[in-house]
């Protein structure tokens, strides 16, 4: 059960929360692969950035979102067996299946949401490209401007050099963007990097984090996909 915590309390619990999802999506290569140490890229795609109230409502549940995935993604449970997937995957690329599997391992009590390109190709390459949402309730007197330079100092510190923090619209409103390259480690204990993208969104009482993962050689090759798929972030209400 989540518990909605105050102060200085929930802010430092929501940053472990949203660095933690990190080592979550990881860096997809293969074993034998070798990231190359590339620019990351750039953050999503969005409509010039105009100041937009964000909305009066009552706080809502975990999971009151949606957004649109890009063709050959899917979606996995948060919770429950996900032997019948991995036993899919294994018969196509034995690796990505196990990479992948201790991906969903580590999987958070605070992510929502897991989704990862399942296409062809992808599996073939060995290439384990994520997004994960995590939520975390916040105290209402938490601002997205607040939230995100919060957020921004955190990731400064893990990654050890500056970050940019983007103002972008999503279709659910106001948001900030995050694009950097993130030291993880891979299933099989050697160090690595991935292209990481986060999109910080804020409602009264609850933040949104998504945060997409690639290898740093790929990141150029699915800008376009995460974009599309940032920008259509939305809430139900």
């Amino acid at each position: 059960m989540r518990r909605a915590n105050r102060g200085s309390g929930c802010r430092a619990v929501l940053l472990v929360a949203c660095i933690a999802a990190l080592a979550v999506a990881g860096c997809g290569t293969a074993p034998d692969a070798s990231p190359a140490a590339t620019a990351t890229p750039d953050a999503p795609a969005a409509p010039s950035a105009t100041t937009s109230p964000a909305p009066s409502i009552t706080p809502l549940p975990p999971g009151a979102f949606t957004f649109d995935l890009a063709a050959g993604w899917v979606a996995v449970p948060v919770s429950g067996s996900h032997d019948a997937l991995l036993a899919r995957l294994r018969e196509q690329n034995p690796v990505f299946a196990d990479s992948l599997a201790a991906r969903l391992d580590g999987i958070s009590d605070t992510t929502t949401y897991v989704a990862f390109d399942a296409s062809p190709g992808a599996v073939k390459q060995g290439d384990i490209v994520m997004l994960v949402v995590t939520e975390v309730a916040l105290p209402g007197d938490v601002a997205l401007q607040a939230f995100a330079t919060t957020i921004k100092g955190q990731v400064e510190k893990l990654v050890e050099s500056t970050v940019d923090l983007r103002q972008v619209l999503v279709t659910a409103g106001q948001a900030f963007s995050l694009a950097y390259l993130a030291p993880v480690t891979r299933p099989d204990g050697k160090p690595a990097s991935a292209a990481i993208t986060q999109i910080l969104y804020v409602l009264p009482g609850r933040a949104y984090v998504m945060t997409f993962a690639a290898p740093p050689d790929r990141a150029n090759d699915y800008a376009q996909a995460i974009a599309d798929i940032a920008t259509s972030f939305a809430i139900r209400l």
